[in-house]
């Protein structure tokens, strides 16, 4: 096979335990070419560490050191902190194919812009790792010809430093340009400007992106994966929130074939582990997926079938794939969208519809605790 020359932009907690990992697994597809990162010492660290020769601390350098030849790139994987629709932008100018961890864009004002840079032919996945899970497409074949009824979702979260307690991330970062990182964080600032208004209080900012997109968003783009998107958002509610974090979120709605949908988010500081489980109820059994910690590789979600027998006894049965790992299958299929333009799972489309649940459900939560979001969520 072809191997893709990629640099990777943003060198956080999911690019250390995740992608850089992968990326050097799979040598078979990729050549790790470049990485960039605002902390200089954060680059050349993890240069070294896999042995890159391109490293940078801008997106402008990066696609500098490529227009010119002297980097040359076929792929860059964007895993910036805040919204991507600027770099997404930027790099596909640059002819380069993108996969973009969510959130691509935080405002639908970003996916226009998004649609007009990819209009020419330009290629960008959205990294959703729950849709390439072979739990979820074991899960599809389970649910196919069925009538779905009710769906739940439940997402126990822990803190994020539990979660990747396993990584040995690299420390902090002391060396960023305070000049550099105010430039890189203000499109996020802007974008959330776009999607909400100006003047709503940091507390519904901060849930709309910490924790509605920032997590929420996988459960909306996995219920619309498998052929039951959100069609509409009825109520939300949130209560608990402290210093310690942001309390619990419920949402209510209904999908598109008819079925009910009963969402709890739940941030558990102290929870032994991170647990997200949702429920497909048909009308002749259940179909069962229960996720762990997103950052441990070969960590295989759990799908379980519940069915009837003849003699109406129950019948349930679990299944695992620990052979298989789903950001390793994202990242063939990225492969496959580079050098045979096979189109992903998920694009700036689907992106757009997933946005548009999310801010449906910051606005009923709006019309439930008296705040009123300005913006593009205003519409909704």
């Amino acid at each position: 096979m072809t191997r893709v020359r990629i640099g990777v932009l943003g060198l956080g907690a999911v690019t250390q335990s995740v992608h850089l990992p992968l990326l050097a697994r799979r040598w078979d597809l990729f050549e790790i070419a470049a990485v960039a990162d605002l902390s200089a010492e954060r680059t050349t660290t993890v240069a070294d560490r896999y042995g890159v020769a391109g490293r940078f601390t801008s997106r402008a350098d990066l696609v500098a050191a490529h227009t010119e030849g002297t980097c040359p790139l076929d792929a860059v994987l964007v895993a910036t902190t805040g919204t991507h629709g600027a770099d997404v932008i930027a790099l596909t100018d640059a002819g380069l194919a993108v996969l973009a961890e969510k959130p691509l864009a935080l405002a639908e004002a970003e996916i226009d812009a998004i649609d007009a840079a990819v209009a020419g032919g330009g290629r960008v996945q959205l990294g959703y790792m729950k849709e390439y899970d072979p739990a979820t497409a074991g899960a599809a074949r389970a649910l196919a010809g069925r009538q779905v009824r009710a769906v739940t979702v439940e997402i126990l979260h822990p803190t994020s430093t539990a979660q990747l307690q396993f990584a040995r991330l690299l420390p902090p970062a002391g060396d960023v340009d305070p000049d550099a990182l105010a430039t890189a964080v203000a499109p996020t600032a802007t974008a959330l400007d776009q999607a909400l208004g100006g003047d709503l209080e940091q507390r519904w900012r901060g849930l709309y992106e910490g924790v509605i997109i920032g997590s929420i968003v996988h459960d909306i783009s996995l219920l619309r994966h498998l052929g039951h998107p959100i069609t509409g958002v009825e109520s939300a509610a949130t209560w608990g929130a402290s210093d310690a974090g942001p309390g619990s979120v419920e949402v209510l709605g209904e999908l598109a074939s008819g079925a009910r949908l009963h969402l709890g988010w739940h941030f558990l500081p102290d929870y032994p582990d991170y647990r997200e489980t949702v429920t497909f109820h048909h009308d002749g059994g259940s179909v069962s997926l229960v996720f762990s910690v997103p950052y441990l590789l070969n960590a295989p979600t759990v799908l379980t079938v519940v069915s009837r027998g003849e003699d109406g006894a129950e019948i349930r049965s679990e299944h695992r794939s620990s052979q298989q790992e789903a950001f390793e299958n994202e990242l063939t299929a990225f492969h496959a969208l580079v050098t045979s333009g096979e189109q992903p799972f998920s694009g700036p489309v689907e992106g757009r519809a997933d946005l548009v649940v999310a801010q449906q459900i910051l606005a009923r939560l709006g019309q439930r605790h008296g705040f009123t979001p300005g913006g593009e969520s205003a519409a909704h």
